[in-house]
């Protein structure tokens, strides 16, 4: 989908020259909106407009209206929510006189397909499951929960079931933060069983009724449906029991000999459809047809933290603050081979030559035969390093304190291509991430900075753009000072590095096709469809032509920065980058004091909005 950056900027800004771009459109919304309050983007292009007298839709391509709703004013752009894949979105209105009312609008035609009315609820999140054919909205009003479900097929409300009340929770939840903490799971029966804290709801499928809950008297640590036995499973924080209940009507079926001999970390599935139990003492695996252990001694391993199935054997992961343990265990909970971490291994994962781990100490692979390192020699990094993935060599990338590594995942061989790399007003704790250019190297990247590693280690161009001051803490792209299981460490650096790293070691070379200049055969790139077998029915559906223009886009990027010069005030530009060469390709500046405006990266399109009714677009 779309990538889509809405920002703020607060300065005197003028009209710069020596750069083009062309205007494709311009409307003044003064007479229609009075004022535009804000501008953002739905799934399927248009661009909504929320004014005081009222909300409306544009064509992004020529500025027509599409829509306009006169009755939904002065909508608070921080309830705007899109439904991922839909043309949908969700806002909140409140009138004059009468209570806020949260309202699902088609953005292509503007009709209302859900409103709250009096009822009061507000929408907080929601869940897209397209093989259900529904979407679950989960709903708030004053201190209670709810629970809504809606049909993709007809866009309708099927019900809505009251969930609880949570005394101090509510006035704390931002949109997007789900209050579901486990499932929702489908039994057989098509009933849903989800649990939020310390309670447990089984809802009926077809008409939202709860036909039982059950209360814990400490949070929940684990909840786990298995469809194979028909058993749900439950672990609760800090408790030595597990317990297992009959989803059907929550009765207590749980076998006199299944104990636990420690504290209860986690319950999870392997792929012969066991069930892993990991606790302080150990881990042992519980035969779902029996619902008893399968070895007669659970396989201990010291500040046991985590355990990832695998088809080599079960992999122990022990996580100190100083050191740790990783071992391989084999189906009869029988130790293959284990090996002291020096550090906290902040990330461990499988790899093809074996389990890769990066710790606050060192970092290395440890192959499946006798857990001894492959690397030769250990990588220190002492940040979570900026990943991506060459295609032409079948390398992945990792750079982290001016150094740069090119790991081969299937050999696990790893060499250092680049050192002593200085990057403008780039430190170690400086969050960066990585993307691959074709045929050109590794862009390094943050909000405001950009720079180009060739695959020989050499810096092609550098350079930091101030930001404008008022962005600052508007774009989280990384998190520094992570804080891992409660333990307290000085790791910085970007977050989504991990899940790059994650992603690449489980065989995914390409996460996003916008990423790179792939190309694809397919007629739509992705699509939402509900029904069986054969009977499918398209809801929302991303064509080939859109797909293809975002290819353009990914060879610039995007930079705000602020402009100082001793003879004229400071102005705010928009930049577009050329990734290969550095060179500033397009410049757009702003004639507002408060400028609003977003970036369409799917059509190289910037929207802007200044003088609080003036809407222009421009293309890069």
């Amino acid at each position: 989908m779309k990538k889509i950056y809405l920002l703020f900027v607060l300065a005197f800004l003028n009209l710069a020259y020596g750069y083009t771009q062309e205007k494709l459109w311009e409307v003044n919304l003064k007479e229609t909106l009075y004022e535009v309050g804000w501008i953002m983007q739905s799934n399927d292009g248009l661009i909504i407009a929320s004014g005081a007298k009222g909300l409306l839709a544009m064509d992004n391509t020529s500025g027509v209206i599409k829509w306009h709703n006169e009755e939904l004013k002065g909508i608070d752009k921080n309830s705007f929510l899109t439904i991922d894949g839909l043309p949908l979105f969700y806002i909140e209105y409140t009138p004059l006189a009468g209570k806020t009312r949260g309202m699902i609008i088609n953005s292509s035609t503007g009709d209302v397909v859900y409103d709250t009315k009096d009822d009061g609820y507000r929408i907080k999140n929601f869940t897209l499951l397209p093989d259900n054919g529904i979407i679950l909205f989960e709903l708030t009003k004053d201190s209670e929960r709810y629970l809504m479900s809606f049909s993709l097929k007809t866009w309708k409300k099927l019900w809505v079931t009251p969930l609880g009340e949570s005394s101090g929770f509510i006035k704390s939840l931002v949109s997007g933060k789900s209050f579901i903490d486990h499932g929702p799971y489908f039994t057989k029966e098509n009933n849903l069983i989800l649990g939020i804290k310390n309670e447990i709801f089984a809802i009926n499928g077809s008409n939202g009724g709860v036909m039982w809950d059950h209360e814990t008297d400490k949070k929940i640590k684990a909840l786990v449906y298995s469809a194979n036995n028909n058993s749900l499973y439950l672990g609760i924080k800090k408790s030595k029991k597990l317990t297992v209940l009959n989803p059907t009507d929550g009765t207590d079926i749980t076998p006199g000999k299944l104990k636990l001999r420690g504290t209860l970390i986690d319950v999870r599935p392997d792929e012969a459809n066991n069930l892993i139990l990991v606790e302080t003492e150990g881990f042992n695996i519980i035969d779902p047809s029996t619902n008893e252990f399968k070895w007669k001694k659970s396989f201990k391993i010291e500040y046991l933290d985590e355990v990832i199935p695998h088809e080599k054997g079960l992999i122990a992961i022990g996580k100190d603050e100083k050191d740790g343990t990783i071992s391989l265990v084999d189906g009869e909970g029988k130790k293959i081979w284990s090996s002291k971490v020096k550090g906290y291994a902040y990330y461990v994962t499988p790899t093809d030559k074996g389990v890769m781990y990066v710790s606050t100490e060192r970092s290395n692979i440890l192959d499946y035969e006798k857990g001894k390192d492959v690397w030769d020699r250990d990588v220190k990094f002492k940040s979570i390093p900026a990943v991506t993935y060459d295609e032409k060599e079948s390398k992945v990338i990792l750079f982290e304190n001016k150094k740069g590594y090119k790991f081969d995942l299937a050999s696990g061989k790893i060499d250092l291509f680049a050192e002593d790399i200085i990057l403008e007003n780039v430190k170690r704790k400086t969050p960066l991430l990585a993307e691959y250019v074709k045929d050109a190297g590794y862009l390094l990247y943050t909000g405001q900075h950009i720079s180009l590693l060739s695959p020989s280690g050499e810096v092609k161009h550098t350079k930091y753009y101030e930001p404008a001051s008022s962005l600052k803490g508007l774009i989280g792209l990384a998190e520094v000072g992570l804080a891992v299981a409660g333990v307290d460490l000085d790791i910085s650096g970007a977050l989504e590095n991990i899940d790059q790293l994650s992603a690449l070691s489980n065989g995914v070379v390409q996460r996003s096709q916008d990423q790179t200049d792939g190309t694809t055969t397919e007629s739509m790139v992705a699509g939402l469809y509900v029904g069986d077998g054969q009977n499918m029915t398209p809801v929302f559906e991303i064509t080939k032509q859109r797909y293809s223009n975002s290819k353009n886009v990914k060879n610039h990027k995007f930079i705000v920065t602020k402009i100082k010069s001793d003879t004229a005030p400071t102005k705010h530009s928009i930049y577009m980058i050329n990734k290969t060469s550095g060179a500033i390709d397009k410049q757009i500046d702003l004639l507002d004091k408060t400028p609003n405006y977003l970036i369409d990266e799917i059509d190289n399109v910037i929207f802007i909005n200044e003088k609080n009714h003036l809407i222009s677009s421009y293309k890069f």
